[in-house]
């Protein structure tokens, strides 16, 4: 198991010059740490998120970086042309000298966006998947030819070419059928903070009936805050969770939809590595022992910029040199 960190630009309403120096300086820390990579999510229209130009982001970090492997957690393809998008990942491959991992996912339930980019959400999946297949084409093949629903090319020869041979790719469904095009294609899965561990052995039971044998490739994202004590541990952590509980339920009030997992504190709590250092490394012994995960991906969940750089390296300390499989 791999262990990164997610970083997804809240600006906790500080301003967003000072939101990107400590995204930035999170994830410096993390690869001095010695964590495998570290993701940066997409948002947009969202006062408290800064990261709308997420491979910009990802430009920038791979030039302030040397080895840790950078992520997009996950590239809206819905919102984007295709060609485009590719071009920008091409670049953001040959900057970081070949350790981009890409991400997909289709942002169909933000009303915003859909709004603003035109993007029905009844038809934000299939625009992702269509537009994915024409992405990989054009990243792979010499000169591409493409009609679909939604997308369409004629003779297009891209340029830049990544670095890699392929790109790592990660696929953020729960979908069955998106499931199966991900095992189709040997494409990565991913799971958000918020989802349980019920949904993500789903996930991994959907792609390995479609697909028996082969590695779902699980890219796990989970809340962190670890601390001597649970007490501790949720004293910090507590404001943060119900903010984010209070944005879920204002989602399920305009209708989108939510799990009714993600509405209640106690349950977040639960499926998230908060606690005492032995509780922490009590659910990671347990996710390796019952799930196929590739990685954990920490989210620290405190909005102060210390704290978060205290726990990454309190992981490194006292969680990760006392696991069963270190």
């Amino acid at each position: 198991m791999k262990f990164g960190v997610f970083c997804p630009f809240h600006t906790h309403l500080r301003g967003y010059k000072e939101c990107f120096d400590r995204q930035a300086a999170l994830v410096r820390r993390a690869e001095d740490l010695g964590f495998d990579e570290a993701w940066v999510a997409e948002h947009h229209f969202n006062p408290n998120g800064a990261s709308s130009s997420i491979l910009v982001l990802l430009g920038h970090l791979a030039t302030i970086t040397s080895r840790i492997r950078l992520g997009s957690a996950a590239l809206l393809l819905s919102y984007r042309n295709p060609i485009q998008a590719a071009e920008d990942i091409a670049t953001v491959d040959i900057i970081s000298n070949g350790r981009l991992n890409l991400g997909v996912a289709r942002g169909g339930s933000a009303t915003l966006p859909n709004k603003h980019f035109h993007v029905p959400r009844e038809q934000s999946r299939d625009m992702l998947i269509e537009g994915l297949t024409l992405v990989e084409r054009l990243l792979y093949e010499d000169r591409v030819t493409f009609a679909g629903d939604h997308f369409a090319v004629d003779d297009v020869s891209l340029v830049p070419k990544p670095l890699q041979r392929r790109i790592p790719t990660f696929l953020a469904t729960t979908a069955p059928d998106a499931i199966r095009y991900a095992a189709s294609r040997g494409l990565g899965t991913m799971a958000a903070p918020p989802y349980s561990m019920e949904r993500v052995r789903q996930t991994i039971d959907h792609y390995r009936a479609a697909a028996p044998g082969a590695d779902p490739g699980m890219t796990l994202s989970r809340f962190y805050f670890a601390a001597p004590s649970r007490e501790e541990a949720l004293n910090e952590t507590l404001p943060q969770i119900r903010s984010f509980v209070d944005r879920k339920r204002a989602l399920a009030l305009a209708d989108v939809p939510v799990s009714p997992s993600e509405l209640n504190i106690e349950s977040v709590i639960e499926r998230s590595l908060i606690g005492s250092y032995e509780d922490v490394i009590e659910k990671l012994n347990y996710l390796e022992e019952n799930m196929q995960i590739r990685a954990v991906l920490l989210r620290p969940m405190t909005i102060e910029h210390d704290r978060s750089i205290q726990a990454l390296d309190q992981f490194v300390r006292y969680i990760q040199p006392n696991l069963q499989f270190a």
